[in-house]
């Protein structure tokens, strides 16, 4: 495996390999991250480090590889925070007051997590399906988003960007996003019918990407939400994209469209030190 990145680092904690943005991890006070497939118990198709219940894995090596997880990021499974994810614009505030004493908790029909609590550890799934990473520097709060393409049109991002300001007042000014991995506009090949509701958008064409012989068309996921993040007003020079894209990387991360559905889950998470 080799790993190149302007934007991102790897770390390692024992077997376990991460991704973590180098502009966000400048603030102390909050912990990041985006799971590889290194590390884990799962086999074949799932492996290794697979965090999904549902992709059709034995569930006791995903109950092992979460055991493994937390350890890594020395929390326990009733921290954790699960998004339960619908391709929809829900963005739900988490408490502890809302978390299972047990186990970790699933919030349902949630794309988006966001708290003001040390030691809940928001949680998001993705297999190229882009991740929102968002942080009040000021206030001390952050947030975590599942963005497809539906969750992206559907401005998840925004959303996520808005809840700051409605639940903790916010401002725009303190907001720092880092938008990524996911599929690259390399890979990220749509239809005609997919383009309509990006048009429908209203913004600058440069997120899409034809072909030399304009057979084909790619959207930049990673810039449209940049975009729209802008439009809601958060500063040009708070907002970070990943470069690795997950397709390309597949045998580093987990990708849907590399495999045709028969993979595994990478995990974003996010909390308050």
């Amino acid at each position: 495996m080799i790993f190149k990145s302007k934007a991102m680092n790897i770390n390692f904690i024992d077997s376990v390999a991460f991704l973590t943005f180098k502009e966000l991890e400048k603030y102390s006070f909050v912990r990041h991250g985006y799971s590889t497939r290194l590390g884990g118990v799962s086999k074949n198709e799932f492996k290794s480090l697979n965090l999904s219940f549902s992709v059709g894995d034995d569930t006791k090596l995903v109950n092992e590889n979460y055991d493994i997880f937390c350890s890594c990021l020395g929390v326990q499974r009733y921290n954790l925070a699960l998004a339960s994810q619908v391709h929809e614009d829900k963005v739900t505030k988490v408490s502890k007051k809302n978390l299972n004493k047990i186990d970790f908790t699933k919030f349902e029909e949630t794309d988006g997590l966001i708290t003001s609590e040390s030691g809940i550890v928001l949680t998001t799934f993705h297999a190229d399906c882009i991740v929102i990473y968002m942080i009040d520097i000021s206030k001390k709060i952050v947030g975590l988003a599942h963005a497809g393409w539906r969750g992206t049109v559907k401005n998840i991002a925004g959303k996520l960007a808005k809840k700051f300001i409605t639940e903790y007042n916010s401002s725009f000014s303190d907001m720092v996003c880092a938008i990524g991995p996911g599929i690259g506009k390399c890979c990220f090949e749509v239809s005609e019918s997919v383009l309509t509701y990006f048009r429908a958008l209203n913004i600058p064409n440069n997120f899409i990407q034809f072909s030399r012989d304009d057979s084909r068309i790619y959207i930049d996921l990673l810039e449209v939400n940049k975009i729209l993040l802008l439009r809601e007003g958060l500063k040009n020079e708070n907002i970070f994209k990943s470069d690795i894209c997950t397709m390309c990387n597949h045998d580093m991360l987990f990708s849907h469209r590399f495999t045709g559905g028969k993979r595994g889950t990478n995990s974003a998470f996010i909390f308050i030190s």
